[in-house]
């Protein structure tokens, strides 16, 4: 991990939820960051279908800021024609 501020993300895709965190300067570094590390191994599915939620989301990467709250932000994707929500919280460390 990189950066000096440390993000939770919890993707909601396929009847389960993914939990890890990832480090950036800023929200669109991290994403970045995380979904560059985003396994096959992780979320449960073929190569294939990694590859291509990746490159989808990489060509519009903009987290949207979750109106009425403060460091929440949200994407969405399809990956293997199952929708993906990915929740993307600033998180503060003791």
């Amino acid at each position: 991990m990189s950066g000096t501020k440390l993000y939770t993300f919890l993707m909601d895709w396929n009847g389960g939820t993914f939990i890890s965190q990832f480090r950036g300067d800023n929200i669109q570094e991290a994403t970045k960051g995380w979904l560059n590390q985003l396994s096959i191994e992780e979320i449960k599915t073929s190569e294939r279908s990694l590859s291509l939620f990746k490159s989808s989301l990489q060509d519009d990467l903009q987290p949207i800021a979750i109106e009425g709250n403060t460091s929440v932000w949200c994407l969405s994707d399809f990956i293997s024609g199952e929708l993906a929500i990915i929740n993307i919280i600033a998180t503060l460390e003791k």
